[in-house]
């Protein structure tokens, strides 16, 4: 490889790296405030279907933003696209996977169609009115990572606020 050749190849690196480090510092998947705890419903949790696939970045924090997408999942749980105004609560993934959306969910919005979650909503109905497309709403909620996907969350939610 000629020193031409290295030159180039080193500065297509360094520019891969500049990039990479650009967007991580614009999408560093922060929660973009702290709420007492009191504020979240931890019973809540008794109905997330797999715990465990969720890492708690924050156990009680509040994301405004417009709703993109609204549809329920087959674990019973309504799924939000959120285009958050605050873009610090994005990680990579749910830009380079989600379309730049935070995902939020609803726990045991409906009865799930997976039987493997049918237990996690037994007894338990979410009293959340779903908001519609175009919506600028305020979520409140555990803000997580998703082991399973790699995007950053709100679930479960708390309270969903229509702002307008």
């Amino acid at each position: 490889m000629s020193r031409t050749s290295q030159s180039v190849a080193l500065a297509a690196v360094v520019a891969v790296l500049g990039v990479f480090a650009a967007a991580k510092l614009q999408y560093s998947g922060e929660p973009p405030l702290k709420l007492p705890v009191a504020e979240c419903d931890p019973d809540l949790w008794k109905h997330v279907y797999d715990p465990g696939r969720l890492r708690v970045i924050e156990a009680c924090t509040a994301v405004e933003g417009r709703v993109v997408s609204v549809h329920s999942a087959a674990d019973g749980d309504m799924h939000i696209g959120l285009d958050p105004e605050n873009k610090s609560v994005l990680n990579l993934v749910n830009v380079m996977h989600a379309r730049r959306k935070l995902v939020v969910e609803v726990v045991c919005d409906h009865a799930p169609p997976d039987k493997g979650a049918v237990p996690c909503c037994a007894g338990f109905t979410s009293s959340i009115t779903a908001p519609r497309v175009g919506d600028l709403i305020r979520v409140t909620g555990a803000y997580v990572t998703d082991r399973d996907n790699g995007w950053n969350e709100i679930h479960p939610v708390t309270r969903i606020e229509v702002l307008h």
